[in-house]
């Protein structure tokens, strides 16, 4: 008879390679087209989150333009294709690239190895602080250029600056330049901001609005709750 070899008990080291190979797979990179405004608030949440800059890469080098965001992402895969969940974020606005960057996304997402791989333009309309706005109004009102010919974006950061959270102005004296006068203000309406921006989807997809182009919406709580679902692994 056979005697066969008693499997060996997993130690201390087993358990770490475990835990490096699962961090290796949950690796994240967002890129912004904002400089300031969209990396402020995803740091302040991955800290909030307990998670690191070794896990989560943010850049807002990303350039103004939303097809530069894409082409930014494609030039860090090359060197580092590691990254498990990619999200390239822009905003509509009245960018001109907007269409093409959704359209390299996509090819982006069909590239050979790719295929496991979460890869997704996360767009805003008009521009990311619809998100901000989420959590202290309901409000779904679309927004146009003005008659003065005043950018959607500009409309939008106007009402939020006015809109109130228990009787509070949160955003009354918001700068572009970052959050962290409202950060952990609005952090408890954060999942209510969640709820509301994917009713706006979903209440667009039934109208049969084009994808990306619906007026007023947001994708960002996609990237929200992956990494609120990374921080619980």
């Amino acid at each position: 008879m056979v005697k066969r070899g008693r499997r060996r008990a997993k130690g201390k080291e087993d358990f770490a390679r475990g835990r490096a190979k699962r961090q290796e797979r949950d690796k994240v990179l967002i890129v912004t087209e904002g400089e300031k405004t969209e990396p402020d608030y995803f740091r302040r949440l991955i800290s909030e989150l307990g998670l690191t800059t070794a896990k989560v890469r943010i850049t807002g080098e990303g350039g103004s333009a939303p097809i530069s965001v894409v082409e930014m992402a494609e030039g860090i895969l090359e060197h580092d294709d590691d990254y498990e969940q990619i999200y390239m974020v822009f905003d509509r606005d009245r960018h001109a690239s907007y269409d093409d960057a959704i359209a390299k996304t996509a090819i982006l997402k069909g590239r050979s190895g790719f295929d496991d791989k979460t890869v997704v333009a996360v767009t805003s309309v008009p521009c990311f602080e619809i998100w901000y706005s989420l959590h202290v109004s309901e409000s779904c009102k679309p927004y146009c250029s003005t008659s003065t010919g005043g950018s959607p974006a500009k409309s939008l950061i106007s009402d939020l600056k006015r809109a109130k959270l228990n009787g509070v102005a949160l955003f009354s004296e918001y700068e572009k330049s970052g959050c962290k006068k409202q950060f952990f203000e609005i952090a408890p309406q954060r999942e209510v901001a969640k709820q509301r921006a994917e009713r706006i989807l979903q209440r667009a997809r039934q109208a049969g609005d084009k994808e990306h182009h619906e007026n007023p919406s947001t994708r960002v709580h996609f990237i929200v709750g992956a990494l609120e679902k990374l921080s619980k692994s």
